[in-house]
């Protein structure tokens, strides 16, 4: 779609695009087919669409014959789009801030163009939700993107979240010329593909992203220091439950691994 036919859209239903709700909306078309391969749609899949705004992608998605539930937190967007999908009979459209939606029962992918302004609180909450999607398919800020797919040694909070439940990976990078009104950054297409069970055991995951935190609480600091600083934890203790894990007490945080956060989160009582 042409900048001059979102325009002609946004007037037709008297919208503006808000900056409030990061309204960025995508226009190129190969971009938007991109996003639909990545997520590999089939008629018989469940897709929740976050953020469908002019309802550019979810047409796209509608015409795969999949059941389609587009989460949309902005009222004024609800008339434009029941309107613009009035054809599509397989499309269900939920006036609802996503942060607070609950996706149904059963397998879904989740497909997104996602504000930047919320994109780790809404990874979060689907990758924490007991109903994970079996796929993500998302389109966010290229940086945080390459954050997430960051390898040992480089790792970072944001990368840990997302690698215990699934293998990311960036399928494109999207110019920030492809949108209306344009960001000041580039975009990626994050694909997300969900493990069967998390890395880490389901009752243990509330302390395993405490203890991650707390390592990363001080960046340039050892992990030792972090944790002593960051933990009700003393010195001793600290220093015993790192080397059983086979870690030099001199690492920082971004140098474990997986494995090394695992170990820490079954040693640490």
């Amino acid at each position: 779609m042409k900048k001059s036919e979102i325009l002609s859209l946004l007037n037709k239903y008297n919208m503006r695009p808000k900056k409030s709700l990061g309204q960025n909306f995508l226009m190129d078309a190969n971009v938007v087919q991109k996003i639909v391969q990545a997520a590999n749609v089939s008629k018989r899949d469940c897709i929740v669409e976050i953020g469908p705004g002019l309802g550019i992608l979810t047409k796209e998605l509608a015409k795969t014959g999949a059941s389609i539930t587009s989460v949309e937190i902005d009222s004024w967007a609800i008339p434009l789009l029941e309107d613009e999908l009035k054809n599509y009979s397989n499309v269900k459209i939920i006036n609802e801030d996503a942060l607070k939606f609950f996706p149904p029962s059963g397998k879904y992918k989740m497909v997104a163009n996602i504000p930047y302004y919320i994109t780790s609180p809404l990874i979060s909450h689907f990758l924490k939700n007991k109903n994970r999607p079996e796929k993500m398919v998302i389109l966010i800020q290229k940086e945080v993107a390459e954050k997430i797919i960051a390898k040992e040694g480089r790792l970072n909070v944001p990368a840990i979240n997302v690698q215990i439940f699934g293998k990311p990976k960036i399928v494109a990078k999207v110019s920030r010329r492809c949108f209306h009104p344009m960001p000041k950054v580039d975009s990626a297409v994050l694909e997300i593909e969900m493990f069967k069970k998390p890395l880490v055991e389901e009752k243990n995951l509330k302390k395993f992203f405490k203890i991650v935190h707390a390592g990363f609480a001080h960046k340039r600091k050892t992990i030792l220091n972090s944790f002593i600083r960051s933990m009700d934890i003393d010195i001793k203790t600290a220093r015993e439950v790192i080397e059983k894990c086979g870690i030099t007490v001199t690492a920082r945080a971004q140098h474990l691994t997986v494995d090394d956060w695992k170990c820490l989160s079954n040693a640490i009582l």
